[in-house]
């Protein structure tokens, strides 16, 4: 088999990349280790902004419901910010179902895809690419993008994998409830709810309520996978579960499933191109290193790579020299932001009751910490008003005080 690119994976990412190829007329071979439509672990929030720029989402119903708001909630517990607008905040989705329909719009726009098949090796060479899958099949390609997650072969294989030294594990659950439960417990607003450092862990726990489902979850970060943690962070669950029904935020009849859990990258690899090979979304650790949100990263690192890759095949150079531009392209997109709260990150650290205190102080704070930690804005968009507003809090400090 011959194909001008093949993308390896085919989540948000690699169904994005094989989308506007194959709208440029470019052969596209899309292939996933799994049988789709599959589940993914994923809390499945979207930023209202990212629908923007990809409006066939909404166009093919792959929204499951809208969050118009939400609580972020203090460490102690003590503290409570809240916002809510008469405009969607938030974009939910039920992973399953929107990876199948991104899948899906790649296929109607010339994609070939198989699943069920697994990538072995790839082998990188002055005249071509080829990709060796699991059932003896090597296919020929001018181009591989690599969209196989965060333990992607495609990284591997070209020596641009990640160390993974310091990951972010998050156990989660996706639990049918009926709509009628879901409007007394999150209104029909389905305001959402952020725990963060929920039972001392350097993470968060989350409750996102959509259509006909409650997404449930808890992520830490930096920290090394091992069997010890996975158990430590199953008992922060169910402790989780737990708080959440002495806050009444869930029924007290409520109980735990089937948890499901997951690794996530949290600072991108050192580089994301090289001969004839690009990297994309988790494979190349795309993440909010806030909040862990991926889905729109992996589609715009897809899209951006898309263009790259199709004038790439125009001029014939499929060089690590030429692809490099796809690097510079993302990080002049998203990359500050990440560069920024990896740094942000660090400096926070467990200084979260401070900001929780300050959010519940001021509506306008909190409107704008929710828009900067959910992806909505940017720290650079509302630098001026948060500094304003900050001395105005100060101003008014000091008038109480005299």
């Amino acid at each position: 088999m011959k194909y001008d690119v093949v993308v390896v994976g085919a989540g948000p990412a690699g169904s994005t990349a094989a989308k506007f190829l194959s709208e440029n007329g470019i052969s596209v071979l899309l292939v996933d280790k799994s049988k789709f439509p599959r589940d993914k672990s994923c809390g499945g929030g979207i930023p209202v902004r990212g629908l923007k720029e990809y409006k066939y989402i909404a166009e093919k119903g792959l929204i499951e419901s809208y969050s118009y708001g939400g609580f972020i909630h203090s460490p102690s517990l003590k503290y409570r910010g809240e916002v809510q607008r008469n405009e969607p905040f938030i974009a939910m989705v039920l992973r399953k179902k929107f990876d199948f329909g991104l899948v899906n719009s790649a296929i109607d726009n010339g994609a070939i895809f198989i699943d069920n098949m697994a990538v072995d090796d790839i082998e990188i060479s002055e005249n071509k690419a080829k990709v060796m899958l699991n059932d003896g099949t090597d296919v020929e390609s001018r181009m591989v993008v690599g969209a196989d997650g965060i333990w992607s072969v495609v990284a591997k294989k070209s020596g641009l994998s990640h160390n993974h030294k310091d990951i972010g594990i998050s156990l989660f659950q996706e639990y049918p409830m009926s709509a009628e439960t879901l409007d007394r417990y999150f209104t029909k607003k389905r305001l959402f709810h952020i725990h963060f450092n929920v039972k001392g862990i350097a993470g968060y726990g989350w409750v996102f309520p959509k259509k006909e489902h409650v997404n449930i979850g808890v992520v830490e970060m930096r920290r090394k996978l091992g069997s010890e943690e996975k158990t430590y962070l199953k008992e922060i669950f169910n402790d989780y579960i737990q708080l959440l029904k002495e806050s009444k935020t869930l029924p007290s009849s409520f109980k735990v499933g089937k948890i499901q859990g997951a690794a996530l990258p949290t600072c991108p690899v050192e580089k994301t191109y090289a001969d004839r090979v690009l990297l994309c979304g988790d494979a190349a650790g795309l993440v909010h290193p806030f909040n862990g949100e991926g889905i729109e990263y992996a589609m715009s690192s897809g899209r951006i790579a898309a263009d790259v890759i199709a004038e790439a095949l125009e001029v014939d150079d499929t060089s690590a020299k030429f692809l490099s531009k796809y690097e510079k392209l993302w990080k002049n997109d998203f990359g500050k932001t990440i560069k920024l709260f990896l740094r942000i990150s660090k400096r926070l650290g467990r200084k979260t009751e401070k900001l929780v205190k300050l959010i519940s102080r001021d509506k306008i704070i909190a409107e704008l910490a929710l828009d900067i930690g959910m992806g909505n804005s940017t720290i650079h968009d509302c630098k001026w008003t948060i500094a304003k507003r900050l001395l105005y809090l100060r101003f008014k400090d000091l008038i109480h005080r005299g």
